[in-house]
């Protein structure tokens, strides 16, 4: 029993002293320049983009084989759109002694991404032309992997988006990437299991702070669920799935964003104050398509917007359609279309100049309730129920706004009485940025004062029957 104990100590000390023996050799003798310029080489060929080194390349063997690589860069043509202070590959040990290289893990440190897109479709990062071998190698496969403090651009120039992640780690397991096929043009999109947190992200005009995100790739379906951050100073919560495995790409998503302070919404459009309160905004959207001209045009799904206790500067609405049967001056259309349209309505329509509405009158409207719920089949925004009340008036909306051809469809803003009777109407037509506003049409005779019509009703003071313009959920004061 003794000998088969020392036998065991001096197999054991034998295979520690040659791995010291090993490390010393390594460090002592390996050619790590050439080492480097064999990995560039090796990993150009196979990406078929520029690989470079342009730091020190470092091997360990302790407790694990660990390869560091600092300063590397990928180009594709004359485009860089990869780079990181330092790469470190850590592979398992009991197949590199069968000769087989197994990433265990890999960490990514600073990595900065410049993506991009062209007018033509064509991403920044994929090679024009990939390798003859491709299709025919080994799954690229990793246990683990990490990117930290990462800095994300991507640039969509035929769409006209940006989006850029800032102070970002992501971490994420069994990362399993095929070998592309040299013959075809679908999405290489591996499989992979992640979790995404930003300190900041942003999406044109719109910036999301302390986002997180779970990731999860499988058979060239994307799913982002949940998504969570903070917009607005509001909770926005949501999911994204895309499913690439078709001709054509189709998306999916549904989005909601809590309490969120419209005054901070409008600070986006460079408005210092307009409207204060706070909104909920919900939507479900689908779509599909590469072009922005596809997506618009198989837009389908819904949003809703409703707040309550919001205060509306520059004008008072219930002063102004008190006299506005004397004035006719007041604009029907200036007192909705912020509210009514809603948020994605006031970027779509961003053309029409709403500046004038906030002017420092010290005037102000405080709105009771809104509502602003909008139906989308095709790329076209229908008016389901989309109405605001105040102290003494209704103020509704109907009609369409049309996101292919970026124009309004028969848009009518409406003040209306206790039964959802149109007294007053305006009609919105044309071209997002440059509308075609008609003159205030009043659809009953008055007979008697304008406030006592809007309070009582038509029916009191006409024989005419008439259609209730509105039959929503925002009541009569």
């Amino acid at each position: 029993m003794r000998k088969i104990t020392r036998y065991i100590l001096l197999v054991i000390s034998g295979i520690f002293a040659l791995a010291v023996l090993l490390i010393l050799f390594v460090w002592l003798f390996a050619d790590f320049e050439f080492l480097g310029q064999r990995i560039q080489a090796t990993a150009s060929r196979s990406s078929g983009m520029e690989v470079r080194i342009d730091g020190p390349v470092r091997i360990s063997l302790w407790p694990g084989p660990v390869l560091r690589l600092e300063d590397v860069k990928i180009r594709n043509g004359d485009r860089e759109w990869f780079s990181a202070s330092g790469v470190k590959i850590r592979v398992l040990t009991m197949p590199l002694l069968r000769g087989q290289v197994d990433v265990e893990s890999i960490d990514v440190i600073e990595p900065n991404l410049q993506l991009e897109r062209d007018l033509d479709g064509v991403y920044n990062f994929i090679p024009d032309q990939r390798p003859e071998d491709s299709g025919r190698g080994r799954p690229f496969e990793v246990i683990d992997f990490k990117a930290r403090d990462m800095n994300l651009t991507f640039e969509d120039q035929a769409l006209g988006d940006q989006i850029i992640g800032e102070s970002c780690d992501w971490t994420g397991q069994n990362l399993k990437w095929r070998p592309a096929d040299s013959q075809s043009s679908d999405v290489n999109l591996p499989d992979l299991q992640g979790f995404l947190n930003c300190a900041k992200f942003t999406y044109g005009s719109l910036e999301v702070k302390q986002l997180e995100a779970r990731v999860s790739a499988q058979d060239k379906r994307l799913t982002v669920i949940p998504v969570n951050g903070r917009l607005f100073d509001g909770q926005l919560t949501g999911q994204l799935e895309s499913d690439f495995s078709g001709s054509l790409p189709v998306h999916s998503f549904e989005l909601e964003l809590n309490d969120f302070l419209v005054e901070r919404f409008m600070e986006t459009f460079q408005q210092e104050r307009g409207v204060q309160g706070s909104l909920t905004f919900k939507a479900q959207l689908r779509f599909s398509g590469t072009m922005l001209s596809e997506m618009l045009s198989s837009l389908y799904g819904g949003s809703e917007l409703v707040g309550a206790g919001l205060v509306l500067h520059g004008m008072d609405v219930d002063k102004q359609l008190a006299r506005y049967d004397s004035t006719q001056r007041f604009n029907l259309a200036d007192a909705a279309a912020i509210f009514v349209a809603g948020p994605v309505g006031l970027i779509f329509t961003r053309g029409y100049g709403y500046a004038s509405l906030f002017a420092d009158t010290g005037e102000q409207t405080p709105i009771q309730e809104l509502v602003s719920m909008w139906d989308v089949e095709k790329g076209i925004a229908r008016a389901r129920d989309v109405a605001l009340s105040t102290a003494e008036n209704r103020l509704a909306l109907a009609g369409s706004l049309d996101f292919v051809n970026s124009e309004f469809r028969n848009l009518r803003v409406a003040a209306i009485d206790a039964q959802g009777c149109a007294i007053v109407e305006q009609r919105i037509q044309g071209k997002f940025h440059d509308p075609q506003i008609e003159e205030p049409n009043f659809l009953v005779t008055l007979v008697g004062p304008i406030v006592d019509i809007f309070k009582r009703g038509v029916g009191l003071f006409t024989d005419t029957r008439c259609e209730p313009f509105y039959t929503g959920r925002v009541k009569a004061p």
